[in-house]
């Protein structure tokens, strides 16, 4: 519970943040009745931080119109309404919004939502900048974009990986070869967290995470292996194929018994030969 002067200190710091928004949202939202609210949550979940700034901003909501049906007189069109499970001088309620938004680009502000952000930081420590950070465009001087989300986003990966193994300041090899490790892991985790739908694992679970692709990669490493010893064998077994069905086929088709017989008669010379090769 906090006590009398904390209550005191935290609605002027809610009053304060308050007055950053509302610095934000044009004057004429504002007289139509765009309000701002901000409190400060705690959250216990694992990775979160202890108190954080949770901003509401309530817009107006439109008026509603009212389309009446025409009446149906003749029998045809009556016979036409009964089909299709209708009752005459049926009120048909449109979607209330307003022409054009109250804030550009920003459909809550259209149809009277609510735009809600949140700021990882409690209200005592919320600055102006802080503010303007967690709004996007369509708020005067909002900074909030896809590439600012990146980049906040990595700069919260590098700076947990240097404080669990080590910064930038700490140069020895076993803090840089730490901090590559943990780079590969999260780049393993983060395609298979892409592939899941983008629905991250319970906390401390660890198995199915950052270790398949690698097992993957080994089999198929050992698969391509295999496949190119299969295919060399298949190769010398398709030669010899190829070679027997040769000589069955076009290269010696002559049986034993078959075509002239030649007998060569012994010369003299070739007698010379034969003793000079015995060595005679």
């Amino acid at each position: 519970m906090f006590s009398a002067n904390e209550n005191i200190l935290l609605r002027q710091h809610k009053r304060r943040v308050i007055e950053y928004v509302e610095s934000t949202i044009p004057e004429d939202a504002l007289d139509m009745g765009t309000s701002v609210m901000a409190m400060q949550v705690s959250c216990r979940q694992p990775g979160c931080v202890p108190l954080e700034t949770a901003i509401t901003v309530v817009f107006p909501k439109p008026p509603r119109k009212m389309k009446t049906k025409r009446r149906n007189n003749t029998p045809q069109q009556q016979l036409q309404h009964l089909k299709n499970n209708d009752n005459d001088n049926e009120e048909k309620e449109e979607i209330p919004s307003f022409p054009k938004p109250l804030l550009l680009n920003l459909e809550e502000s259209r149809i009277g939502g609510n735009f809600k952000t949140r700021i990882l930081k409690p209200l005592s420590d919320v600055t102006q900048d802080d503010v303007l950070d967690a709004l996007p465009p369509s708020f005067t001087g909002g900074r909030r974009t896809v590439e600012s989300i990146c980049i906040k986003a990595r700069d919260m990966i590098f700076a947990q990986i240097g404080q669990l193994v080590g910064g930038t300041d700490e140069e020895s090899r076993d803090a840089v070869e730490g901090r590559k490790l943990v780079a590969e892991y999260l780049k393993l985790c983060l395609d298979e967290y892409v592939e899941k739908g983008c629905v991250p694992p319970e906390w401390g679970e660890k198995d199915g995470w950052g270790s398949n692709k690698k097992e993957e990669g080994k089999d198929n490493g050992n698969n391509n292996a295999n496949n190119s010893e299969d295919k060399e064998v298949a190769k010398v077994a398709t030669s010899a194929t190829k070679a027997n069905d040769t000589n069955k086929s076009g290269g010696d088709t002559k049986k034993w018994g078959e075509g002239n017989i030649v007998f060569k008669r012994p010369t003299e010379e070739s007698d010379e030969d034969n003793d000079k090769k015995d060595g005679k």
